[in-house]
């Protein structure tokens, strides 16, 4: 089995004439936290976006758990849990109504482990989503990205915007999801 949850080889991204991905080898053990750094700008979302096959590289080859990624690859998807930087989900829906779509679409989804989360982070199931702070949405995209039992935790610029106390907050929670060997965390930060 190869024990790398992601593995990428000279991956490289253009748009146009500028190169915004330049030969990128990433190896990210199991149970590893891989961080990304670099300023706005630097080709942290577009590698992200190479990674989860949401952006067409243009060569090199990405692999997942040992295997490269398609379009129709759900059970390598189910493995993966993601938070964008800004709005993840609709405004008009509550936390209830996005755990029931949720449902639908992950395999594994854990209602109970989503309300377990709600509840940690002092979250409103029926308050509105385009009513919640910037730090109650990031709350609420991390308690969806973890409630169907992911491997891999995909962080897009996840905490930025946060205050000092919330960030600390949302970083224990993903020490506690590291601590698992299988789990692996790959983020991306202008903040060091």
């Amino acid at each position: 089995m190869d024990n790398k949850a992601v593995k990428t080889v000279m991956l490289r991204k253009e748009y146009k004439n500028t190169v915004a991905v330049n030969d990128i080898c990433i190896e990210i053990e199991r149970g590893e936290i891989f961080a990304l750094l670099g300023v706005n700008g630097a080709g942290k979302t577009t590698t992200i976006g190479c990674i989860l096959n949401t952006v067409a590289k243009d060569s090199g080859t990405i692999k997942l758990f040992g295997k490269e990624m398609s379009d129709d690859d759900t059970d390598i998807r189910e493995k993966i849990g993601v938070v964008y930087d800004g709005e993840n989900f609709p405004g008009y829906l509550n936390a209830e109504e996005l755990a029931k779509i949720m449902q639908g679409l992950y395999k594994n989804w854990d209602n109970e482990l989503f309300q377990k989360y709600l509840r940690d982070f002092n979250l409103s199931a029926k308050q509105k989503i385009k009513s919640y702070s910037r730090g109650m949405t990031m709350k609420l995209a991390i308690s969806v990205a973890l409630s169907h039992h992911p491997q891999l935790l995909i962080l897009d610029e996840a905490t930025s915007g946060l205050d000092p106390i919330m960030r600390d907050e949302i970083l224990d929670v993903f020490l506690e999801f590291v601590q698992e060997e299988d789990h692996s965390i790959l983020l991306s930060s202008h903040i060091t």
